[in-house]
């Protein structure tokens, strides 16, 4: 049963749809790239249909509310189309393990070897791999991405709304090279994702609600990368809920604080599957991204940290051998 904070949400939603549904009939072309709703309501009734769905699966309703009333909530077509289409572009990791990053690697290593070693005796991951997936995901933290991170998800689970799958549909026709043959397929596969990507906003939501009623952290407040992870460690909300933990003892889980962002990549990585093989290693990691290519990134990179146990494997993710040290 609804509460009443609940139906108040969707009355004031249904009170204001009607009338911003006939100012969108109007309206000949909406750049939605800069379309930012402004007060509650009108930003209610844009974003029903993700609230529809959050209310369904128990989120907060109180957060559901201040959520939506945040003047730093708005919509961005951006998040529609990168977090769909965004999968057809390979990304190159090869600057990952270069010179510049292993020598900035080992410097990390030494500054917060302390730290490293205690967390490494505790979880059995090597130092080096917790340094290699830092550095990956934000360059020990210089890269922390400047997306507010409600508004990503918001924007993302709105992906799976007719008007949005034509848009990226429309954006994939407009800068595709290759055969088109090939087109009917992708367009499927752009409907697949979008209904796939849509679920897993509202689902990583949900986990959004769940931090904001359980933990210290301002979670309207986080900023992070245009895919919703935040942190050094770039976990996503439903990573953070389930294996973030207190690195330095002061009963707060803060992804920006460097002792709490080391152990929960341990912890993550030990949690899912991180034992005393090779291919433990390579499930562990891909879980923590699904790509073979961040995988062998990782592998390269920590193999070149004065490691002994990943260089015993000898291989990247891909089964080659790893190339010796610079």
């Amino acid at each position: 049963m609804l509460n009443k904070l609940a139906r108040k949400i969707l009355r004031s939603v249904d009170i204001l749809i009607i009338s911003i549904a006939v100012v969108i009939a109007a309206t000949v072309r909406i750049s939605y790239s800069s379309f930012y709703p402004g007060g509650y309501d009108q930003k209610a009734a844009f974003f029903k249909p993700v609230i529809n769905k959050l209310i369904k699966k128990g989120a907060d309703s109180s957060f559901i509310f201040a959520m939506i009333n945040d003047n730093r909530t708005k919509f961005n077509e951006r998040y529609v189309k990168i977090n769909v289409t965004g999968y057809l572009k390979k990304v190159d990791y090869s600057s990952n393990y270069n010179a510049f990053s292993v020598r900035k690697s080992r410097q990390f290593i030494r500054e917060n070897r302390y730290i490293l070693n205690k967390c490494e005796k505790e979880f059995g991951v090597p130092k080096e791999v917790i340094t290699a997936v830092l550095w990956v995901e934000t360059k020990h933290g210089s890269y922390l991405g400047d997306n507010h991170i409600a508004s990503v998800y918001l924007s993302t689970a709105m992906c799976d709304q007719p008007e949005f799958i034509e848009l990226n549909k429309k954006e994939l026709h407009e800068t595709f090279t290759g055969d088109t043959a090939e087109l009917s397929g992708l367009e499927k596969k752009i409907s697949e994702r979008a209904r796939k990507k849509s679920r897993w906003a509202v689902n990583e939501l949900v986990y959004l609600s769940k931090i904001n009623k359980s933990a210290t952290v301002p979670v309207l407040d986080l900023n992070g990368s245009w895919a919703g992870a935040f942190g050094l460690s770039q976990f996503l909300p439903s990573s953070y809920f389930n294996w973030a933990i207190d690195g330095n003892g002061d009963e707060v889980v803060d992804l920006f604080n460097i002792e709490d962002a080391i152990y929960s990549i341990a912890n993550y990585l030990k949690k899912n599957g991180w034992s005393d093989s090779y291919d433990s290693w390579k499930k562990a990691i891909y879980h923590y991204n699904n790509s073979n290519d961040y995988v062998d990134a990782i592998f390269r990179l920590a193999s070149k940290l004065e490691i002994s146990t990943i260089r015993g494997a000898a291989m990247g993710a891909d089964g080659k051998p790893i190339p010796p040290n610079p």
